[in-house]
């Protein structure tokens, strides 16, 4: 007895269902292995994990002004203050991870509700497995939580549009926009583009009862549209407001460093610095930064939101310090084809919000700041879920086809859906061949062996754990910032490198350091050096004057020295 095509059709969509289940729990127990290492990316070195290190030594939250990103929020990075107070570093990344999990938990339900189990696997699968995701999910970074915090928003303004404008779903998104401003600034545009669709949206839905003569009518919806805007921001705000406070007490600006000609106007300055100052502003335009900086083209520079899923490279800023996927721009395409019949109006409503949702997240990122796949992530989860309607909407509009072309189109998308996962998990092999945890996780590697192979001026740092008095104070000049690993306390060079040149500038040097009350420094002299060429003869001798006369040599390894500074002696 033969089974029925319906039946068989049934058993396919197990198996594909528990395939994918096997695939996520894969993909899960390979991201734990990666992770499971001592961190050494840049930013949790400088910042996600240093700041929050340095709040538990000093026990609890203070101003270190040497540092200008101490003032961003930091939702994210005093989760991890937990597992540094019990010395277990490597759970940050697991709280890191554990963001993407939730995050794909939820496109796993919209998914779900929309189409069917299977495709809301396949997309929480995808997603977990893009590049971007699986890098971030591996390192202890805040952008996992501002692309969960962005998603939840946009989940909960869908649901507030399905369910007739019931407030707690406008509630959930305006607290959902207020944490992820607390976790990172990007979510400034969150906030822009929710502020703005949703009294649009709300105007437009209610207003489609009435005609264009019915102003009354019209108006009235207008202003309510205009009114549950504003209770959204007033929330976010309200959630987002212990930064805003913190930092208008310590800079008299509630978005340092953003914005801060503006909260805090400029001196007026003498005409030769008006060049400089221009130039500055200059330096900080993402088109002209990629003009004279990377020699790319006008047109090179306004295909980015397109080359980017084509071209990017980890730890490469000109191919925007990440990758993503193919297939996440191609798939999203074939929501659009012929979805008369496929797509219900409230998809269809769904599918065009995100992505208008999608495109003005990524524009906006493109022309505020120099182009980072980070800094788009939270477009990330709407993509996801128009790639997976693309997918869903050809198997639709297949079905009705017959014989070849059935046969032919079917193989084609099972060929592209294949590649996408082919693509993701070549990139995850590569990860093993970078992060190599086997050899931490095995023994092969110590702790401080580990990290010395990423972190040059590991080493030193190391020593000067070892040797240094608990009241040391560490000024760390070009080591990019990565004071992480040391034990004392340490502060930056923000005004160190302040140009005003001749003797001058050396007693001014020396009394920085004094007033840092700096006790030694680490120093890389070959970065140093690199960027020393463009001083002037008499800066150069100044910063030599102060190191050759006021410091002493403790210990050197790979380029990267530890002095003791004499004057405080």
């Amino acid at each position: 007895m033969t089974r029925s095509p319906q039946k068989a059709v049934c058993q396919g969509q197990r198996i594909i269902f528990w395939l994918l289940i096997l695939g996520l729990l894969v993909h899960v127990v390979v991201v734990v292995i990666l992770g499971s290492v001592p961190p050494i990316s840049r930013d949790a070195l400088n910042h996600h994990l240093a700041v929050p290190k340095m709040y538990l030594l000093h026990g609890g939250m203070h101003e270190i002004p040497s540092m200008h990103f101490s003032y961003f929020p930091m939702n994210v990075d005093l989760l991890y203050m937990l597992p540094l107070y019990f010395k277990f570093d490597i759970a940050a990344k697991y709280l890191h991870f554990l963001f993407a999990l939730l995050t794909a938990w939820l496109l796993y339900r919209y998914l779900k509700k929309i189409i069917s189990p299977a495709y809301g696997l396949l997309g929480a699968l995808f997603f977990l497995t893009i590049p971007v995701i699986v890098k971030l999910s591996v390192i202890a970074y805040v952008d996992l939580g501002l692309i969960f915090f962005s998603w939840l928003c946009l989940y909960s303004f869908l649901k507030w549009c399905d369910t007739e404008y019931k407030p707690r779903y406008l509630i959930v998104a305006g607290v959902a926009c207020g944490l992820a401003l607390g976790t990172k600034y990007n979510a400034l545009i969150l906030l822009l583009i929710m502020a703005a669709m949703i009294p649009l949206t709300y105007s437009r839905n209610q207003n489609k009862r009435f005609s264009q003569h019915n102003l009354k009518e019209r108006n009235r919806h207008s202003l309510k549209g205009v009114y549950w805007g504003g209770i959204f921001i007033l929330i976010a705000l309200i959630i987002f407001s212990p930064w805003m406070i913190r930092n208008t007490i310590w800079k008299h600006n509630p978005v340092y460093p953003l914005f801060n000609n503006v909260f805090n106007p400029p001196q007026e300055t003498f005409s030769h610095d008006s060049a400089a100052l221009k130039q500055q502003e200059l330096a900080n335009n993402p088109f002209w930064q990629r003009k004279n900086v990377y020699n790319e083209t006008f047109l090179q520079t306004l295909l980015i939101p397109v080359r980017a899923f084509f071209q990017g490279q980890d730890d490469n800023p000109k191919y925007f310090d990440g990758k993503l996927n193919p297939c996440l721009l191609l798939l999203p395409l074939l929501a659009f084809v012929c979805t008369k019949e496929t797509f219900s109006p409230t998809i269809k409503h769904h599918r065009n919000i995100l992505t208008v949702f999608s495109i003005l997240f990524v524009l906006f990122v493109l022309f505020e700041s120099d182009f980072r796949i980070r800094y788009m992530a939270p477009a990330i989860p709407p993509l996801v879920i128009l790639a997976v309607l693309g997918a869903h909407n050809t198997v639709q509009l297949l079905q009705q086809q017959a014989g070849l072309i059935n046969k032919i189109g079917l193989s084609v998308l099972i060929l592209s859906i294949s590649y996408a996962f082919v693509y993701n998990w070549f990139y995850i092999f590569h990860q093993f061949d970078y992060i190599r945890p086997f050899d931490y996780l095995f023994g092969k590697a110590s702790r401080d062996a580990y990290v010395a192979r990423y972190r040059t001026e590991h080493p030193v740092i190391a020593h000067a754990n070892a040797i240094l008095p608990q009241d040391a104070r560490v000024l760390c000049l070009s080591i990019g910032d990565r004071t992480y690993y040391l034990d004392r306390k340490a502060h930056l060079a923000e005004d160190f490198f302040d140009r005003n040149g001749g003797e001058e500038r050396e007693k001014q040097l020396i009394s920085k350091m004094v007033r840092y009350g700096t006790t030694h420094i680490i120093f890389n002299r070959s970065v140093y050096t690199d960027w020393a060429t463009q001083l002037k003869k008499t800066e150069r001798r100044a910063f030599e004057n102060v190191f050759t006369d006021h410091t002493k040599l403790l210990y050197e390894e790979n380029g990267v020295q530890l002095l003791e500074v004499l004057h405080n002696r």
